[in-house]
């Protein structure tokens, strides 16, 4: 497959992503702010979804800037994590549902993007696979991948007493990627 396809699909299967989610948002009962203030956990689990199919969109540009060559296997594991971060909108739909105060809801998020992680480091390293060179650059990539997977799992096993805590432990992976990747952050400008 041609990159230029692979990367139109992968930016169009998450932006329908990102629709479905912004579409699945309820509005209050009662015109009062109220009745909007009592569904601040369902609009902040919004955000911090958002942040991370945004932050993931991110990765996956830059990554795939690096790369000239679309072999079977990083198309098969890319349609992997394309499933998992699939499921986002609904794993967002469930939490918010019970105002993300039930702890199977709150779990099921982080379920969602444990696996979302670990697909994106399986993506990283059959890229490494494939383009051998970007061992030295991908290495580190795939080490906060499982990092992050590691925070979202601790994130999950808090939902279970707490479900409201775990947002806060969700909403700290795409903060700290963000502010720690390079991926997210301007190519130096040549002096």
């Amino acid at each position: 497959m041609g990159k230029t396809r692979f990367e139109a699909f992968s930016d169009g299967v998450m932006a329908i992503i990102l629709t479905i989610m912004v579409l699945e948002l309820k509005v209050p009962h009662e015109p009062t702010l109220a009745a909007l203030a009592q569904l601040w956990p369902v609009y902040l689990a919004y955000v911090i979804a958002f942040g991370n199919v945004l932050a993931n969109w991110m990765a996956h540009h830059h990554l795939f800037s690096q790369v000239e060559r679309i072999d079977a296997r990083i198309l098969l594991l890319n349609g992997v994590l394309l499933f998992f971060m699939s499921l986002v909108p609904f794993a967002l739909d469930y939490g918010s549902e019970f105002h993300w105060r039930q702890p199977l809801p709150a779990a099921f998020y982080g379920v969602v993007m444990v696996l979302v992680c670990l697909g994106f480091a399986g993506l990283r390293a059959a890229v490494v696979r494939a383009h051998p060179e970007r061992a030295a650059a991908e290495g580190p990539q795939i080490r906060a991948s499982l990092v992050m997977a590691g925070v979202y799992l601790l994130g999950t096993a808090v939902a279970a007493l707490l479900p409201l805590a775990a947002l806060s432990l969700y909403a700290a992976v795409p903060l700290s990627r963000v502010l720690t990747a390079p991926q997210y952050r301007d190519p130096p400008t040549p002096s």
